[in-house]
C-alpha cells in the first residue's frame, strides 16, 4: 500500500483559510462549534426525513402553491419574506435556511428568529427542540410592538360595499384588535388590514392595474380609529363588528404571523387576490382547524368570508357602527319639517340671521337643530364639500349657542339596526326558466357570480342598486333547435340613489358584455353583438304602502358585432323606470329609447316588466316580459337559487 505523506507546507494554506473564515463572514455569524455543525447537520437530516417541507403547514406559513403545470411557488412578491435565495420557488430549500437560523449568532439588526417568530415557533416544535438548546432571542423591535398593541380579544370588521370605489365594491374585511382593558375606548385599539398600495386616486387606469395584480397588496397596524374616519365618515359605510372565539394561545399566534406578514408583499387582484382572499389563510394560521381558506375556489369576495369565518368561529352577536350620514339622516328623522328647513339655513345658508330668529325658540326645540347643524357640517367636511375653514367657522357659533343652553334631551334611541351580511342571500346565483316567445318556447340556464341586482333580496346588502359580475344566460330555442348564449355581462352596476337636497347625489349604471340584439331582425343565436352604456340621471323616493325610487337617466350606448349594419353603432337617449317594493315582493318597470347617430343608425326601443317573489333567504321565483325593437317579445319564468362559490 501506498502511502502519501503531507508536507507542512501543504497544511499552511488549509490553516490560512480557517484563520480567514471569521473575516469572509463577520456580518452573517460568528463561527459554529464543530457540535453545532453536526447539530445543525443532524437537524436538517432529520427535518428532511421528516419531509418538513411538504408539511402543511410550513406551506400556509409561506403561502406555497402548486402550479397548474407542476413545481410550487408563493405569491409572495418580497425577498424579505424568505430566508433563501430560492425560498419563493423551493419549500425545501427555505426549511434548511430556517434550520440554520437556529444557529445564528450574528449582529444583524433583526435576527431569523425574530424577523419570523411563528415560523420559529412551528419548527422547534416539529423538531421537538426544547427551550435549553436554542434559548429565545432578545427581539426588542418584536416585543415593542407586541406591547404596544397588548390584546386581549379580535373581532372580525366587514365595511359595507362602496360603489364609487371599484376595489370596494364588495366591502371590506379587516380585524379589529381589542387593546386589553380598553372596553370602550377605540382610540386604543388597532386594526390589522390588507389593501392595496397606491398612490392613484381612482378612474379608469386604476380600476384595470387592480384588475390585473398591478398594485402589491400589504398587510399593516393602523389605529382603529383612522379606519373609523375612513369608512364611517369618508366613504359612508356601515361597519359591522363580529367577535372570534379566539384563545390567548390564538391570539399570540395571530400576532407572530402578523408581524411576519410585515414583510411580505402580494399582488392585490379587486375581484379575487383581494382582502378577503389573504385574510383566510392569517386566520387559518391562527386559528387550527378553522380552514376557511379550504371553502374557496378561484374567488372570494368579502361577504362570503365573513360568512365562513363566523359560521366556523360562532361568538357573541355583532356590533353594528352605522356610517356618519346614517346618523345625520336619523337625526333629521326625528324633526318637524320646519326644524329641518332651519338646521339646513345654518349650515349652508345665511346662518347669522338664523341664529337671530331662533333666539326666542324654547331650548328643548332649539338644541336638537343646533346639533343636527353641527353633524350635518361634519359630515360635508368628511364628505369634501367643504374646507376645514368653512367647518371651523360654521360651527363655532352653533356649539356656543349649544353650549349656553345646558343639558337638554334631544335625540333618544338610535338608528334602527338592519340586517347584516350574514342574513343575507348567498352570492352565487343559479337559476333555470321557461321563456315564450312568437316562435315558440325555449328553455334557459343562468349563472352569476356576484352579486345582485335590483329585483333579488338586497337584505344586507346596498338598497336599490345592481351589482353584478359574470352573469351568464344560456338559451336553448326549441323551435331552432340550437343552444347560444342569450347575455354574458362582464359587469352591471347600477345605483339608484333617491335624491337629497342635503346630500345631492346623482344616480348613475354602467354595463358591459354580449347580447342578442333581436332588433336587427336576425334569428336567435345570430343576433349576438357586444354592447356597453354607461348613463347617469335622478332618482326620487316615495315611501308610501308600496315603496316606489323613480328615476330617469341620460343614456351613452354603444355596441359592435356582425348583426349589425356597419358592424358597429354609437348613440344616446333615455332610461326611465320604477323600482317598487313591498315585503318579499319587489317589481320593476323600465324602458329605454336610443338613438344611433353613427353605424347602424336604426333607433332601439326596449324595454322590461318584471316582479319577484322571495320563497326563502336563498331562492326567489321571477316572471319577467320584455319587448325589444318592433316585434320581438318574450315572456319568462324563472327559479333562482343562491349558494355559496365553490
Amino acid at each position: 500500500m501506498m502511502v502519501v505523506k503531507r508536507t507542512g507546507a501543504s497544511k499552511r494554506p488549509v490553516r490560512f483559510i480557517f484563520l480567514l473564515l471569521p473575516l469572509l463572514f463577520p456580518l452573517c455569524a460568528a463561527a459554529m462549534t464543530p457540535q453545532q455543525e453536526l447539530r445543525r447537520l443532524g437537524l436538517r437530516q432529520a427535518a428532511l426525513k421528516e419531509g418538513l417541507w411538504e408539511d402543511a403547514g410550513w406551506r400556509r406559513l409561506l403561502y406555497y402553491e402548486d402550479g397548474l403545470f407542476g413545481g410550487t411557488q408563493s405569491p409572495c412578491t418580497n425577498p424579505k419574506f424568505f430566508l433563501s435565495k430560492w425560498g419563493r420557488i423551493n419549500p425545501r430549500l427555505e426549511l434548511e435556511a430556517a434550520i440554520d437560523g437556529l444557529f445564528y449568532e450574528g449582529e444583524a439588526d433583526e435576527p431569523p428568529a425574530c424577523a419570523f417568530p411563528e415560523r420559529y415557533r412551528w419548527l422547534r416544535e416539529k423538531l421537538g427542540l426544547s427551550a435549553e438548546e436554542f434559548p429565545p432571542q432578545a427581539c426588542p423591535k418584536y416585543e415593542s410592538w407586541r406591547g404596544r398593541l397588548d390584546i386581549d380579544k379580535v373581532s372580525l370588521l366587514f365595511a359595507a360595499g362602496y360603489l364609487n370605489n371599484p376595489s370596494t365594491l364588495y366591502g371590506h374585511t379587516f380585524l379589529r384588535l381589542h387593546t386589553r382593558g380598553g372596553e370602550g375606548a377605540d382610540l386604543l385599539d388597532y386594526t390589522l388590514n390588507y389593501a392595496a398600495t397606491t398612490d392613484d386616486r381612482g378612474g379608469l387606469l386604476y380600476a384595470l392595474k387592480g384588475l390585473v395584480g398591478a398594485y402589491p397588496g400589504q398587510f399593516s397596524t393602523i389605529p382603529y380609529y383612522l379606519k373609523i374616519q375612513e369608512y364611517r365618515n369618508i366613504e359612508n359605510r356601515d361597519l359591522w363588528e363580529f367577535p372570534l372565539n379566539f384563545t390567548d394561545e390564538e391570539i399570540d399566534r395571530l400576532l407572530r404571523h402578523a408581524w411576519e406578514l410585515g414583510k411580505a408583499s402580494f399582488p392585490y387582484l379587486f375581484f379575487t387576490r383581494n382582502c378577503s382572499w389573504q385574510l383566510m389563510p392569517l386566520l387559518d394560521i391562527a386559528k387550527p382547524g378553522l380552514n376557511v381558506s379550504d371553502r374557496f375556489g378561484l374567488w372570494v369576495i368579502p361577504s362570503d368570508t365573513a360568512r365562513a369565518v363566523i359560521s366556523a368561529s360562532p361568538a357573541a352577536g355583532p356590533v353594528w357602527r352605522p356610517s356618519l350620514w346614517k346618523t345625520v339622516e336619523w337625526k333629521r328623522s326625528q324633526l318637524s319639517p320646519a326644524q329641518r328647513v332651519s338646521a339646513l339655513e345654518l349650515a349652508r345658508g345665511d346662518q347669522e340671521a338664523e341664529l337671530s330668529r331662533l333666539a326666542p325658540v324654547h331650548p328643548a326645540l332649539k338644541a336638537p337643530v343646533l346639533e343636527l347643524a353641527a353633524d350635518y357640517l361634519n359630515w360635508r367636511y368628511h364628505a369634501r364639500k367643504i374646507d376645514q375653514k368653512e367647518l371651523d367657522g360654521r360651527t363655532d357659533p352653533l356649539l356656543a349657542e349649544r353650549a349656553a343652553l345646558g343639558p337638554q334631551a334631544t335625540f333618544p334611541g338610535a338608528p334602527a339596526r338592519p340586517p347584516s351580511v350574514v342574513a343575507s342571500h348567498e352570492s352565487l346565483r343559479l337559476g333555470a326558466g321557461l321563456v315564450s316567445h312568437k316562435k315558440g318556447p325555449a328553455y334557459e340556464f343562468q349563472a352569476r357570480f356576484a352579486l345582485q341586482d335590483p329585483l333579488d333580496d338586497p337584505e344586507g346588502y346596498l338598497p336599490d342598486a345592481a351589482l353584478e359580475m359574470g352573469s351568464v344566460k344560456l338559451r336553448y330555442d326549441k323551435n331552432e333547435g340550437r343552444a347560444f348564449v342569450q347575455q354574458a355581462r362582464l359587469a352591471h352596476v347600477m345605483s339608484l340613489d333617491p335624491w337629497d337636497d342635503w346630500v345631492r347625489r346623482q344616480s348613475w349604471e354602467i354595463a358591459a358584455g354580449l347580447e342578442q340584439a333581436p332588433e336587427t331582425g336576425r334569428a336567435a343565436g345570430h343576433a349576438t353583438v357586444w354592447a356597453m352604456n354607461a348613463g347617469a340621471g335622478l332618482a326620487a323616493e316615495w315611501d308610501g304602502p308600496v315603496r316606489q325610487v323613480w328615476y330617469l337617466m341620460g343614456q351613452a350606448d354603444t355596441a359592435l358585432g356582425g348583426a349589425l349594419r356597419e358592424n358597429w353603432r354609437l348613440g344616446g337617449g333615455l332610461k326611465a323606470g320604477v323600482l317598487a317594493s313591498r315585503g318579499p315582493f319587489r317589481g320593476l318597470l323600465e324602458a329605454r329609447y336610443i338613438g344611433y347617430a353613427f353605424g347602424d343608425s336604426r333607433p332601439l326601443w326596449a324595454g322590461t316588466a318584471a316582479v319577484s317573489l322571495r320563497l326563502a333567504r336563498n331562492s326567489s321565483l321571477r316572471s319577467e316580459f320584455a319587448w325589444r325593437g318592433d316585434d320581438y317579445r318574450e315572456l319568462g319564468l324563472y327559479l333562482h337559487h343562491f349558494v355559496f362559490p365553490p
